[in-house]
């Protein structure tokens, strides 16, 4: 049976003057211009000290059993006041035994990540850290010839402050390709702003979830549900589920599968909302606008009728998180009001 918490997830403390930005390899290894790209990134518009772990330089993909150790070092280490991850990687379930929760919990450290990432946000929930679903080197910070203002304004928060407070939708989107070969300006799209669903009142509760496909990793790597909570939590917050997809661009009926099995778990149950990322229609071919548009509504549809047939809750779409840009690294853990007569999402 899932675990619920007594205790809401702790907010980690802001990143102070003399803290540095550590970059780590989460999974898989990027090339070192990608993390130099994201680091003097992190430097010129933050101001940070940005330092690289050594397993950056390893020959390969590093060990999970290091990668556990390298992140609970950092966490440990009070000189390290986040930790920002290179890109994801499918090995990283694989880090999942290796992490001593324990450690993670008494030393809580802001934590920065998407995608693969999913895993390791999944193993600070069970600890009780909040951490950051956006803002890791690839895909984010290394993207484009400048850091999307709108990006840049939620990460400073996400970095400095205690709590990332009223967010606005994007005015602007992409979901292209980046080629750092030429360089060329991705196609940047009017935003048509966020889709409330179903909203009768405002919503609130703790945010958990990730990116959908890995979610369904950690289950079923996690069949005592440690990591995937299905109760309501103990603390009385309520619950809301985030979640957007991948670049693999998962079909409709994947989509509906992955929620089916949270369902049968017991995770849709406890819900009191669900925030659905904006999803990428297109990765190494783009289709036309049309296809793309189809395949937006199909998963739109896929996620609705899944979600209400184990919970009738409203659902927020096309929020901007996760693999398209610009994105808002969203606070998981974090207690989320959805306010649909005035159209604004806070985080406390």
């Amino acid at each position: 049976m899932p675990r619920a918490r007594a205790e809401p997830p702790a907010t980690p403390p802001p990143v102070d003057d003399d803290q540095v930005v550590l970059v780590l390899p989460t999974s898989s290894q990027v090339p070192g211009f990608v993390v130099d790209r994201a680091a003097d990134r992190l430097r010129d518009r933050f101001g940070v000290s940005v330092d690289r772990s050594p397993l950056l330089d390893a020959d390969g993909d590093p060990a999970p059993a290091a990668i556990a150790d390298a992140l609970e070092a950092a966490f440990r280490d009070p000189d390290v006041g986040a930790v920002v991850a290179a890109t994801g990687g499918d090995r990283q379930v694989r880090v999942l035994p290796h992490l001593d929760r324990d450690v993670l919990a008494a030393n809580p450290t802001r934590f920065f990540g998407i995608s693969d990432n999913t895993n390791l946000h999944c193993a600070l929930g069970a600890a009780g850290v909040q951490s950051y679903y956006g803002g890791q080197c690839l895909p984010g910070l290394a993207l484009d010839a400048s850091l999307s203002p709108y990006t840049a304004t939620y990460l400073e928060r996400a970095l400095f402050e205690d709590a990332l407070g009223e967010v606005e939708p994007a005015d602007s989107y992409t979901d292209d390709r980046y080629d750092f070969a030429t360089g060329d300006p991705r196609e940047w799209l009017d935003a048509p702003g966020w889709t409330w669903d179903s909203f009768d009142a405002p919503v609130a509760g703790r945010l958990w979830g990730g990116c959908l496909e890995v979610l369904e990793w950690v289950a079923a790597a996690d069949p005592a549900g440690a990591l995937v909570p299905g109760a309501p939590p103990a603390h009385g917050d309520g619950r809301v589920l985030l979640v957007e997809t991948s670049e693999e661009l998962p079909s409709p009926t994947h989509v509906r599968r992955v929620l089916q099995n949270l369902g049968v778990r017991g995770t849709l149950d406890a819900l009191d909302a669900v925030v659905v990322g904006r999803p990428k229609t297109r990765h190494r071919d783009s289709p036309p606008h049309s296809e793309r548009d189809a395949y937006r509504d199909r998963q739109r549809d896929a996620v609705r009728e899944t979600v209400r047939a184990f919970a009738d809750v409203p659902i927020l779409f096309d929020f901007d998180v996760g693999h398209t840009d610009p994105h808002v690294p969203v606070p998981l853990g974090a207690r989320v009001e959805l306010d649909p007569e005035n159209e604004t999402v806070t985080f406390h």
